[in-house]
């Protein structure tokens, strides 16, 4: 891989900013949009030639040799170069080409140089497997794929058999681009809704999405923030967040018009972050929760920090012990002074809103507040909205709805996911909110993890913050809807700070610890805590993400995983509460009831009262009656007619939390 020289500067960068008046004309700009922001930004620049972006690892130059800093006017002729390539190789527009390669700002350049084209870049992670890759090329009916020798070999030939997929280059087969024009012909004159670019969701919750960037809503964002919020002279964004996600390429979009001096970061770990900044001094970090989250447990030298003012974090809301710990980085000016510890400001948006819709700012001296995500970012309309669409009362839980002008038009090939995802105008981020009368948004959870447990909903991301805050020796944590015997339970996978071997042999100490710490917030407590070892045991995506739904799985049936525990030391890194009473096995115990009842032989969980088993009324009363002995519950009346199977029954105790026998058994 190529490798950043270790002395590189940016001194000439800081001529390159513009000021406010200059920020506004590009903003007001009527042809500015995703299928010209390079070009537009070399017509506005106060100087092509001085560094703009610093690529970091350096990428391939016209040359195809390796260059790491390039003002705006290089970029433009790295973009024409390659736009003249991909002409070459018969793109026009409408057509879709895949980017799979290592990540890094060279993503960018085919980006630009495709979009010229009126051609769709399909930027893909190229931390994904080859399979998902496949699948996402074979939904955008890609005609074409530009990547590396690695990638290439990760698809292990499954790309000749896309039947729309015409060629597979790699930069070495494309040789040295110097000399190469490219026609004003050639250029495409976007129209508004013109689609630039395809990205894609994290996959954490199921197979990526395909999200589309049209001409006009792919800036609206950075054009939002040209118009309204400058930056000081002496500004440097480091931007560490993967750079082939929808959050790099807009803010990268915002950097470049604005002349924004930029460092584009690929390598993410602490230790990379920790040089980045010693190095370039940035006066911003840009980058992604778990990227964050590993540098506030690092232990990071202040000196390598001390020039950052600002932390953004987007995707995944940061969890408050590792605010707290960046926020003592660095600096900020209160009144002129400068004084110690820097801002923190934690974005809520996804590759679907296109920009930020919420935003927080913390500081040292800011009051605790976990799960506090802001107000409102200006030109974004948000909601909490009910299931019917109606909006939701102060504090009244509901789902997260946004509407703007950067928000997606919808999903590549999928228009039945994207108008699923909308309701009363809004797109739905898929998360669980609630507002409160001061129009403080506050998250409660993501949709799909939430835990119904005895008579309440545990909510993950609460209850993970809340361990983080009360394990200090916590690294990270993830909580999620595990099974026992028919129950729905949360379980915990908790990874443990680098030294702190000692608690590793008490989980039960720890979960103890947890499990008081979530009845002081109402939560429902931890059935089982898990401490990780390996990176399987804290699975997370290509963007950094924990996998939620391969922990579902893997504690669906938690009895079962407990007995067959694959590590030799697995009472030395598991616990497990207690419930008081014995457990059943529910299913069985329901069809025993109904057999009983019904004199039958036997009865299944999905025979229908009604329709396989024509029961009358009276015999569907004395069944839920036993049922509700048998558990010591008590179905509402609504819920007792809604049921016409054991499986409806046995949905609506799993409801209720861990399910046991009544104290006298009772099941007659």
């Amino acid at each position: 891989m190529l490798s950043a020289s270790p002395h590189l500067s940016v001194p000439s960068a800081r001529r390159t900013l513009l000021p406010r008046a200059g920020r506004v004309d590009v903003a007001r700009d009527p042809r500015l949009g995703g299928g010209n922001v390079w070009q537009t930004a070399l017509a506005h620049s106060r100087d092509p030639d001085a560094t703009l972006v610093v690529a970091d690892p350096p990428i391939p130059g016209v040359d195809g040799l390796p260059r790491a800093e390039f003002g705006i006017a290089a970029l433009c002729a790295l973009a024409d170069a390659w736009s003249a390539w991909y002409l070459a190789q018969g793109v026009r527009p409408r057509d879709r080409v895949g980017l799979y390669i290592e990540d890094s700002f060279e993503e960018h350049a085919h980006l630009a140089a495709l979009a010229q084209l009126g051609a769709i870049a399909v930027v893909v992670n190229g931390r994904l497997p080859g399979d998902v890759v496949l699948g996402l090329l074979r939904r955008a009916d890609a005609i074409g794929l530009y990547t590396d020798a690695a990638h290439l070999q990760r698809l292990a030939g499954g790309e000749k058999e896309l039947p729309s997929l015409r060629w597979a280059f790699t930069r070495d087969d494309a040789g040295d681009l110097s000399g190469a024009v490219l026609p004003d012909r050639a250029r495409y004159r976007h129209g508004d809704s013109d689609p630039v670019f395809l990205c894609h969701s994290s996959g954490t919750t199921g197979n990526p999405k395909l999200v589309t960037w049209t001409h006009r809503q792919s800036v609206a964002g950075p054009a939002f923030r040209l118009a309204a919020q400058p930056e000081p002279a002496d500004s440097l964004l480091l931007c560490a967040a993967p750079l082939s996600h929808g959050a790099a390429i807009a803010v990268t979009l915002f950097a470049l018009l604005a002349g924004l001096p930029t460092v584009a970061l690929s390598d993410r770990s602490a230790a990379g972050l920790s040089r980045a900044a010693d190095l370039y001094r940035p006066t911003t970090v840009f980058a992604f929760n778990h990227a964050l989250a590993e540098l506030a447990l690092s232990d990071a030298d202040p000196e390598a920090f001390s020039s950052v003012r600002d932390w953004a974090n987007v995707g995944d809301s940061a969890h408050e012990a590792h605010v707290r710990r960046l926020v003592r980085l660095g600096h900020r000016h209160v009144d002129g002074e400068r004084v110690p510890g820097s801002v923190f400001h934690d974005i809520l948006g996804s590759s679907e809103l296109g920009w930020a819709a919420l935003r927080r700012t913390t500081t040292a001296d800011t009051p605790s507040a976990p799960r506090h995500l802001g107000r409102p970012v200006g030109g974004m309309k948000v909601a909490v909205l009910r299931e019917d669409g109606t909006p939701a009362g102060p504090d009244e839980v509901g789902m997260l709805g946004v509407r703007g002008d950067s928000v997606t038009t919808g999903y590549w090939n999928d228009d039945d996911t994207y108008h699923r995802s909308r309701l009363a105008g809004y797109f739905l981020s898929g998360d669980l909110v609630r507002r409160n009368a001061a129009n403080e948004y506050f998250h409660v959870d993501r949709i799909v993890d939430t835990i119904p447990t005895a008579g309440a909903t545990g909510h993950s991301v609460l209850m993970e913050d809340t361990l983080l805050l009360a394990l200090p020796e916590a690294a990270d944590c993830a909580v999620v809807a595990g099974g026992d015997r028919g129950a729905t339970v949360p379980v915990a996978v908790v990874r443990l700070r680098d030294g702190d071997t000692a608690a590793q042999t008490h989980p039960d100490r720890l979960l103890a610890r947890a499990n008081s710490a979530l009845a002081a917030i109402g939560q429902p407590p931890l059935a089982a805590l898990e401490i990780a070892v390996t990176d399987d045991d804290l699975p997370v995506g290509a963007t950094g993400k924990v996998l939620k739904r391969r922990l579902r799985e893997k504690y669906r049936d938690l009895p079962a995983h407990l007995a067959t525990a694959p590590h030799a030391d697995a009472a030395e890194r598991l616990a497990v509460a207690g419930y008081g009473r014995p457990r059943v096995d529910v299913a069985e115990t329901l069809s025993r009831i109904a057999e009983d009842v019904l004199e039958a032989d036997a009865v299944a969980l999905s025979d229908g009262f009604h329709t396989e088993l024509r029961i009358d009324s009276l015999q569907k009363i004395e069944i839920v009656t036993r049922v509700e002995r048998a558990f010591d519950v008590r179905f509402e009346a609504e819920e007792a007619a809604g049921a016409d199977s054991l499986a409806d029954l046995l949905d609506l105790l799993t409801r209720r939390g861990p399910v046991t026998a009544a104290p006298e058994g009772g099941a007659r």
